[in-house]
């Protein structure tokens, strides 16, 4: 329980990094805060791509238990013509004009996914809905792989994204991964680099260091040793912290709360962000 935190800097065990069905996650958003609580998470951030979180931030309650749910996003950019994911989590609520501006994100990946539908060809792939197109919801290439196994175009989702990912059928974000870490950092949020491999992290680090880059994401499932390693010497090198998060979507992983981070890890991120959060201004002295 966030107890924990306060009295013993303990900030338990969390996740920092996890999908709704808000962008390509399976479950709606207050289901997957309920399997973070079934899944004894103290402390987690749902950080659905380009769209502010709908959970408020702050303690949430249930059946005796606490859980805090950081306010979060995945924003989307790119760099040397890759598409790169940036996490950024804020102390408390997230700022309107950020908020504002993640919704702007969503409706130009909207008409992204029009392009992509465009230069497809299938007369019956939908267009956006109304939903993408106001910036309530992400449109990914998830979306695109399900219409086109519905309409019988790819049988798995390795033949959908084999397809998607040739010939330019979704077009690379415009925004430069450089100026979304700055527009992060000017709303006052914490920004770590989403699942990098290491060969990106060993190449582009300093850059993304120099552009106000906070963090690398290198406490994950499934990712091999010498990644790990290597992360672990790069954010040792350049001073940032090695976040962690699972990165679940819901569709095919193990439960919320089956991968953790804890101890030291958890302890230096939470820390970390709570040190960013703004300091209310003292009292007036009295006249």
């Amino acid at each position: 329980m966030l107890s924990k935190l306060r009295n013993s800097g303990d900030p338990g065990r969390i996740d920092l990094h996890m999908h709704t069905d808000r962008s390509d996650g399976r479950f709606p958003p207050d289901d997957v805060l309920g399997r973070a609580f079934a899944g004894k998470l103290d402390a987690i951030a749902v950080a659905d791509h380009d769209l502010p979180n709908v959970i408020p931030a702050g303690v949430h309650q249930r059946d005796g238990r606490e859980l805090r749910l950081i306010a979060a996003a995945e924003l989307s950019g790119s760099h040397a013509g890759r598409e790169l994911h940036l996490l950024v989590y804020f102390p408390g609520d997230m700022p309107q004009a950020f908020r504002d501006f993640l919704r702007d994100r969503a409706r130009i990946r909207a008409d992204r996914y029009d392009a992509a539908v465009a230069k497809l060809g299938f007369a019956d792939l939908a267009i956006a809905d109304d939903s993408a197109r106001s910036g309530e919801r992400s449109l990914t290439r998830h979306h695109l792989f399900h219409a086109l196994k519905a309409g019988g175009h790819v049988r798995d989702m390795r033949e959908g994204f084999t397809l998607l990912g040739g010939s330019g059928v979704v077009p690379l974000i415009e925004l430069p991964f450089v100026d979304a870490i700055r527009a992060a950092r000017a709303a006052g949020g914490l920004t770590s680099w989403a699942h990098p491999s290491l060969v990106d992290a060993q190449a582009w680090t300093a850059t993304f260091v120099a552009a106000g880059l906070q963090g690398l994401e290198g406490v994950r499932p499934h990712i091999d040793r010498r990644t790990r390693n290597g992360l672990k010497v790069l954010a040792d090198q350049h001073g940032l912290l090695l976040t962690g998060g699972s990165d679940w979507h819901g569709w095919h992983e193990s439960p919320l709360g089956t991968f953790a981070v804890t101890g030291e890890r958890a302890r230096e991120f939470i820390e970390r962000l709570d040190r960013s959060r703004p300091t209310p201004p003292a009292d007036a002295p009295a006249p």
